[in-house]
């Protein structure tokens, strides 16, 4: 492993693990805990693990990781959707990344037991790659942007919070993996209505995204598009929780 890595040697697992997930919007939490132990955007489950809701972008990823320190996570996990890069990436794909690329296009390599771990668990249920994951500081709006960020790094995917958590814990020497599902493919344009009537927190304000539709009503049928893409990878992060179980949990 080159000096960028997050992983560590083997080691005995214990029940004094605590992992930390970060996830950038309540409704992809709701795929581990349900709705209603969610407080203040915060959840802490009897199987052990701590999940903060963080919003979308670098600072609230950072912001929430330390706060998940803090609060006795001793690993840390992004969890939630993510942009294809990769032409061949569809819907509900999932993408388990062996490393991360930062802003400044080092690459941090996850925790290689976790990783592996996962892997075995889920590589015969569901379509997943393993290719880098990028961070991007927006969401990325066009196909040309997709090409050239794939071109440039030779990632798979893209998010907006996982190479700040992935920072942290390399940082304090914490392990960490990253579990995202594809909502847009490379070819797909994400509707301007959407992106204007998106809060900071990722949450969708309703009276903006009406008010954008009456003036350009041709994006109906790209929001519908984009509605199904999220529910398909809602579904999938579901049978990831199902199908890994305990080591979900095995940093």
């Amino acid at each position: 492993m080159g000096p960028g890595t997050l992983s560590q040697p083997p080691a005995q697992r214990d029940d004094l693990t605590i992992p930390g997930v970060v996830v950038a919007l309540e409704i992809e939490a709701h795929g581990l805990v349900n709705k209603s132990a969610i407080r203040d955007g915060s959840a802490c489950l009897p199987e052990g693990f701590l999940v903060t809701v963080s919003g979308h972008g670098a600072e609230n990823g950072t912001r929430a990781a330390e706060s998940l320190l803090k609060k006795g996570a001793t690993a840390l996990l992004t969890w939630g959707s993510a942009g294809a890069l990769h032409p061949a990436l569809l819907p509900g794909n999932l993408v388990l990344p062996g490393n991360i690329i930062l802003p400044n296009q080092r690459r941090l390599n996850v925790d290689a037991g976790w990783h592996r771990r996962l892997f075995d668990c889920l590589s015969d249920h569901l379509r997943l790659h393993t290719g880098a994951l990028l961070q991007s500081p927006t969401i990325l709006t066009s196909p040309s942007e997709k090409k050239s960020l794939y071109r440039r790094h030779n990632a798979v995917a893209v998010d907006m919070e996982s190479a700040s958590v992935a920072s942290v814990a390399q940082r304090k020497k914490v392990p960490f993996v990253a579990i995202r599902s594809i909502v847009d493919t490379t070819g797909m344009t994400m509707p301007r209505c959407v992106l204007g009537a998106t809060d900071k927190n990722g949450r969708l304000r309703l009276v903006p995204l009406f008010k954008s539709l009456g003036r350009n009503p041709q994006e109906l049928p790209h929001i519908f598009r984009l509605g199904r893409n999220f529910y398909a990878a809602l579904r999938t992060l579901a049978s990831v929780r199902r199908i890994t179980g305990k080591k979900f949990m095995a940093p």
